[in-house]
């Protein structure tokens, strides 16, 4: 195949590899037009809309026949996406991270290689942020999928993603495997790496987040660990005061706020943002967070003067005006979280192109989706450090109205269907659909995207919520039916009905928000429901063993024998589940599923975070060893 290419920009050099590597598995070369195209072009004459914003919004049209070989895209990310789809269209199915779980047909007939399509991604953001335990292999082979799937940014958090790497190699949670000592050198050289992957595939890079205040007070905040070291009187001003003392919000630097009616707080603030977007160009948004946690900002006179928004907004024009005297473009991302769910009364942003506003519903349920919302309640009155965090759609919802009344700017939702909501929901299928649904009701919102909050291993028993993730967001007009049929046909072969029916009912029987601690424990229904997983879990067994006899391709034996594995794990936790929801004692059953996901995380460990499961379900469940 001779590729000519418009343009030597990496990600079309890369899509050109790409396009040539799999193309010559199907065996393609001796029966497709020897000549192809691919660039950057106006693609107006193939019907499309000009982009909003070349850099954020990607189109492509691409089209294969007996004469012609061509993929055009709005920017040269988009020329990678185009050619992804186009093998999508051809039959090749990208079903999770790492090529061991990838469909590629060989085909005979040049006919069988003709498709044309022309697109604009539905939403300009579509991204995932990392969270949980992951090896290096990890994250490189998540960033790998994620253009395969039709997103188009990464979020690495903190300065330096140390802290889920350091969980990884020193097996937090895991005492079943002997740790490896990790160090911050490694982590800057692994950070290399991943912004080497991320820059070849031209996607868009979200930074840091968590860990600005820590450092503005001196500390390398790469995570949420403690620190017991002396501080001086000159550092302990800068903290926030809380019930008349100054100091870190229990000894952890990430969830410490600052003073922010301190004018040298909001310097010491700024000049850390400043230094780090001039050391890192690469970075196409940076996110300006406060302290993690909640009822944990500043009562000293002045502080309490205004509401901690405006003294927020206050800071956000302080950097803006330094970034701007410094010549540097880059977007600043600020976000709806706890007390910042409150919008500004006094403050506004100056330049509201500078910014992009992140709807973050930590503490939303996940039983429903944004479009199944009610009317939406006024936002009750802002009390400091005595706030509530909201669980109900419309509740949620009615801060980001709140804050759209005040604010027009780029805006997206930063949720968190996979940080831990998936665990409460072990068949996977309804929080597919609830992401899908929440993808569909997206512009309904005023909002412009997507950004996951997830663990990079949740695959278990599948990858279908994230693969629904990227396919709807890239086409809201997809159903889930139609993603879903496509996921369990390429995965599980013949029986992949039988698969998704049982899964299905899993996800019909479990209840996310009780498994996320919500609600009282004892729960009779609940616990009649846990007994009818029990009972399911073991009429399908036989399934699998059938399955498992069966003539199956590689990719389908590894989903099976996944499956397999995977109701091990349900039956285990269920039981935990079970003595919680009657009122027993869980520990026994508890430790045993511990057991379980530790002795099996060797086997499995691109499918299932053991570290976070594990902390999820003692953090929020109650459930301990």
């Amino acid at each position: 195949m001779n590729i000519q290419m418009l343009t030597d920009e990496r990600p079309i050099l890369h899509a050109a590899s790409e396009l040539q590597g799999y193309l010559s598995r199907m065996g393609a070369e001796e029966i497709l037009p020897p000549s192809w195209t691919l660039g950057v072009r106006d693609l107006t004459p193939y019907g499309l809309q000009p982009p909003r914003d070349p850099k954020l919004d990607d189109s492509y049209a691409f089209c294969v026949d007996g004469q012609q070989a061509y993929v055009y895209g709005s920017n040269s990310r988009s020329v990678l996406l185009g050619v992804y789809h186009y093998l999508r269209m051809i039959g090749c199915r990208f079903l999770r991270p790492g090529g061991a779980y990838e469909v590629v047909p060989v085909k005979e007939k040049a006919e069988d290689f003709f498709a044309q399509c022309a697109h604009s991604a539905s939403m300009r953001h579509r991204g995932v942020c990392i969270e949980g335990a992951d090896s290096i292999e990890n994250v490189l082979d998540f960033i790998d999928w994620l253009p395969k799937l039709g997103f188009n940014s990464f979020f690495l958090q903190f300065k330096y993603p140390h802290t889920f790497l350091q969980k990884w190699y020193e097996h937090i949670n895991n005492p079943q495997i002997a740790p490896q000592k990790w160090t911050m050198a490694q982590t800057v050289a692994a950070d290399a790496v991943m912004n080497e992957a991320i820059e070849m595939r031209g996607l868009l890079q979200h930074r840091v987040g968590h860990g600005w205040t820590g450092e503005a007070l001196g500390y390398t905040a790469t995570g949420w660990d403690k620190d017991h070291s002396e501080m001086s009187p000159e550092t302990t001003e800068l903290l926030a005061e809380i019930k008349g003392e100054r100091k870190l919000f229990g000894g952890v630097p990430t969830n410490t706020n600052l003073c922010y009616s301190n004018e040298k707080a909001v310097k010491l603030y700024a000049d850390c943002v400043i230094a780090y977007a001039k050391e890192h160009p690469e970075a196409d948004f940076l996110h300006l967070w406060l302290a993690d946690l909640f009822n944990n900002v500043c009562e000293c006179e002045n502080c309490s003067k205004k509401i901690v928004t405006d003294h927020y907004i206050h800071m956000l024009n302080v950097i803006d005006e330094m970034l701007t005297a410094q010549g540097l473009d880059t977007k600043l991302v600020f976000l709806l979280y706890q007390e910042l769910r409150w919008p500004p009364q006094t403050e506004q942003l100056n330049h509201p192109d500078r910014f992009m506003l992140m709807f973050a519903p930590i503490s939303r349920t996940f039983l429903k989706s944004y479009s199944h919302a009610g009317e939406l309640p006024p936002i009750p009155p802002y009390e400091l450090n005595h706030i509530q965090m909201p669980t109900t759609m419309e509740a949620n919802l009615s801060y980001l109205k709140a804050w759209q009344e005040r604010v027009n700017c780029d805006s997206f939702i930063y949720d968190y269907h996979l940080g831990k909501a998936h665990y409460g929901d072990p068949g996977y299928v309804h929080i597919s659909k609830i992401i899908c649904e929440d993808i569909k009701a997206n512009k309904s919102l005023g909002m412009d995207g997507i950004n996951s909050c997830q663990e990079l291993r949740a695959a278990f028993p599948n990858a279908l919520p994230n693969y629904v993730m990227g396919l709807a967001s890239l086409d809201v007009e997809l159903t889930f039916e139609q993603v879903a049929e496509e996921y369990y046909r390429s995965a599980y072969g013949a029986r992949w009905q039988e698969a998704l029916g049982y899964l299905t009912r899993v996800s019909e029987l479990y209840n996310a928000d009780y498994v996320m601690g919500m609600g009282k424990p004892q729960n009779p229904d609940m616990a009649k429901r846990f007994e009818a997983v029990l009972r399911l879990a073991d009429e399908f067994a036989p399934t699998i063993e059938a399955a498992l006899a069966d003539g199956l391709s590689p990719v389908e034996r590894r989903f099976w024998e996944e499956l397999a594995y995977h109701r091990d794990y349900l039956t285990t936790f269920t039981h935990a589940l079970l003595k919680r929801a009657k009122g027993e004692d869980p520990t026994a059953d508890y430790h045993a599923f511990a057991d379980l996901v530790r002795r099996m995380e060797p086997r499995f460990q691109q499918s299932l975070d053991v570290y976070r499961v594990l902390q999820v379900t003692r953090n929020f469940t109650g459930l301990h060893e």
